[in-house]
């Protein structure tokens, strides 16, 4: 994995998702993996509080937290909500990419929990 990503997207994120609707936020993709195409942005993928919900930011609000993320980050940003993303999908983010940002620590084990216990059984 590609620290210095990883570090430059937790930044970004403590100062754009703090105090806001994100509880859990990961990076993920090739620049995270170290392997980026020349013009490759940083795909982040969320959950808000109210993901149990299916609770997720309406368009405008995740290109304007992503342009906010890209400026730190240096590089396009591709934000987008985990809650109605395939099972499949969000087990293997919580497993094998970096989160970059937690709200709630209690809230986002437990979402951890949850979700890991479903992706195994499937």
């Amino acid at each position: 994995m590609d620290e210095h990503t990883i570090e430059l997207a937790r930044r970004a994120a403590q100062r754009v998702f703090l105090g806001g609707p994100v509880l859990v936020a990961y990076a993920f993709g090739s620049r995270v993996s170290g392997r980026p195409a020349a013009g490759s942005d940083l795909d982040v993928g969320y959950y808000l509080y109210g993901y149990r919900a299916g609770e997720t930011l309406p368009f405008g609000e995740e290109m304007r937290l992503a342009g906010e993320l890209s400026v730190v980050v240096g590089c396009d940003v591709a934000l987008r909500s985990l809650a109605d993303a395939p099972l499949d999908f969000r087990g293997r983010i919580l497993e094998e990419w970096a989160r970059i940002f937690s709200g709630n620590d209690a809230e986002r084990v437990a979402l951890k929990h949850e979700l890991l216990g479903r992706y195994h059984e499937y």
